[in-house]
């Protein structure tokens, strides 16, 4: 049987059809697979190359409050002000490591004139650390960038606020995780510390009977006196 004139030519011009398709959507998913390679390889990089044993002081001062941390003789940070007790390891343990894994982004320069579009005439946060070896660094963190995820910052200016005859400054931007890690409230700060109280809200005196061997004989005779009694 033959077919017809019309018959094949629609049937060319489907399979024509079907090429071009599976040509255009191999491009854009090969295109695609290259996008998301580009965005896996882009990884960020430390802010300092310290290590983070190597921090034994730290100030955070942000708009609303300044807190303070030493290690003390054991190695565990202790919060010096505004209050003294210990400090909450694990929030301290986040800032740094983010400082020396992957708290970096990219750098960018700017012209010294324009310190205000950045956030960095009045940053959000001012991060003093000192080394066991002396050794002191700064962080400045600003304004986020205009993708929201991630923050101005300087980092080590060699004075700050910036001279206004200043030449251009080099400008870090920084991820979300520095800033999460600086903006924390006082109480997230400061380490649990458990007691026993009683309803009035006072501290619990120790059980003596449990403690005192004396006691615990007194009993013991009192006891064997009622059974005479009996």
């Amino acid at each position: 049987m033959k077919l017809q004139r019309s018959t094949v030519i629609l049937v060319a011009a489907a399979l024509l059809l079907g090429g071009v398709v599976l040509v255009t959507q191999s491009r854009q998913s090969g295109s695609n697979q290259t996008a998301t390679t580009a965005l896996t390889d882009s990884t960020a990089t430390p802010v300092y190359d310290f290590a983070e044993a190597d921090v034994v002081f730290l100030q955070i001062e942000t708009a609303d409050q300044t807190v303070v941390f030493e290690k003390d003789d054991d190695g565990f940070w202790q919060m010096i002000e505004p209050e003294e007790q210990p400090a909450e390891e694990a929030a301290i343990a986040f800032l740094l490591s983010r400082l020396v894994t992957d708290g970096l982004v990219n750098t960018t320069t700017v012209e010294a004139a324009t310190p205000a579009d950045f956030g960095l005439d009045n940053p959000f946060a001012t991060v003093d650390l000192t080394l066991a070896d002396g050794t002191t660094h700064q962080l400045i963190v600003g304004d986020a960038d205009f993708s929201g995820q991630n923050y101005y910052a300087l980092i080590d200016p060699e004075t700050f606020p910036l001279p206004s005859e200043a030449s251009d400054i080099e400008v870090a931007i920084v991820g979300e995780n520095i800033f999460n890690g600086v903006d924390r409230p006082l109480e997230e700060w400061q380490a649990v510390v458990e007691e026993n109280t009683t309803e009035d809200g006072e501290t619990a005196p120790e059980d003596e009977a449990d403690t005192d061997p004396e006691v615990g004989e007194e009993s013991g005779n009192n006891s064997e006196e009622s059974d005479r009694d009996r």
